[in-house]
């Protein structure tokens, strides 16, 4: 048995506030919203180094210790 689509109209749920009208800077008629990114300002090759050089500085500090405790226990 097949039934009939059923047909909804179409309304407005919500609407912006009126003063929306004439804000034009940053995220819309609502105002800035928390998916508003940040202009680019650049690489960032820096801070990919400075993760970069912890990550082996830590990994350099575990081999370290794990050989030390192999030597140790061994």
């Amino acid at each position: 048995m097949k039934l009939p689509r059923e047909k909804r109209v179409e309304q407005a749920v919500v609407a912006p506030p009126p003063e929306a009208a004439q804000r034009v800077d940053g995220g819309g008629p609502w105002g800035p919203t928390q998916f508003d990114l940040p202009e680019r300002s650049g690489s960032n090759s820096q801070a990919i180094l400075i993760v970069s050089l912890v990550g082996v500085l830590v990994l350099l500090v575990l081999a370290g210790l794990w050989t030390f405790t192999y030597f140790q226990l061994g």
